[in-house]
């Protein structure tokens, strides 16, 4: 999300929160504290995030409500992974997969299957993670739940990236894109086109990558993402560099330093 879609989401969770507090409602507090923490998560607070989606857990095991604890599981499991906690989130992960399967979420079963996904990745046990990711994708393909299928499908790119097969990872970007664009998930559409754009350097493509390097920076730069709008104009610069385009390298080159001095002078949400 951009900063103003932040701050505007934080208001109205906010504003949620302290009604389900006056109202004495639960299942509406713990909503309202993982939406909190969710906007937490997306602003790098990981440590507010982590506090929020405990306390929602608390409360949803008080409840008792099966939904309600799958749901703060998810979220804590998603911020202690953030936060480099990879044992607790694979924990409440496999907690909630089970709880899940029990209750015939397919939903959730779906999401938990791709974070454990995502874990496996990072610790390098590539099969397992693309048993988790096709688990997944298999259970959103009949949900129909085409957002889902993208972020499956961008994860393979990632596993596949991560093995060095060039050609699946750039398959697996390409529809991930193309369901992305299709449900105008703008920050989905600048990771799959900074995928693509790592592929086709990859593979020496480098007219190809220089395309999806400006893309994915225009597409980053849009949606607020400057860290990772500077990865891609970098990336830009050294193919222009690389192809013998000196004048436009430089025109980057201005633009990269007027990005950054945009960037040191704006300041953090919460200082």
């Amino acid at each position: 999300m951009a900063e103003r879609e932040l701050e505007r989401a934080r208001g109205a969770y906010e504003e949620a929160r302290l009604l389900a507090e006056s109202l004495d409602d639960l299942p509406g507090l713990i909503l309202a504290l993982n939406g909190l923490g969710s906007v937490a998560v997306a602003e790098g607070q990981v440590g507010e995030a982590l506090a929020l989606h405990q306390r929602a857990l608390a409360l949803a095991l008080d409840l008792g409500r099966t939904d309600l604890l799958i749901d703060a599981q998810v979220h804590l499991g998603t911020a202690s992974q953030l936060a480099g906690e990879s044992q607790k989130a694979a924990s409440l992960y496999e907690q909630a997969l089970a709880s899940a399967r029990s209750a015939g979420n397919r939903q959730s079963e779906a999401v938990l299957l791709n974070n454990i996904g995502l874990l496996e990745l990072k610790a390098g046990e590539r099969a397992k993670a693309d048993a988790s990711f096709k688990a997944a994708l298999a259970i959103n393909q009949e949900l129909k739940d085409r957002s889902a299928q993208a972020a499956n499908l961008a994860n393979l790119g990632l596993l596949a990236e991560q093995a060095g097969q060039w050609g699946e990872a750039q398959s697996r970007f390409e529809a991930a894109l193309e369901l992305d664009k299709a449900g105008e998930n703008r920050a989905a559409i600048a990771s799959d086109l900074a995928g693509l754009a790592r592929a086709a350097q990859r593979q020496d493509r480098k007219a190809a990558a220089l395309s999806y390097a400006q893309r994915a920076y225009w597409s980053y730069r849009a949606t607020g993402d400057i860290p990772k709008a500077l990865v891609e104009l970098n990336r830009a610069m050294a193919l222009l560099r690389e192809q013998g385009r000196q004048q436009e390298a430089s025109q980057f080159e201005a633009e990269l330093k007027s990005l950054r001095d945009a960037s040191a002078q704006s300041k953090p949400l919460h200082p």
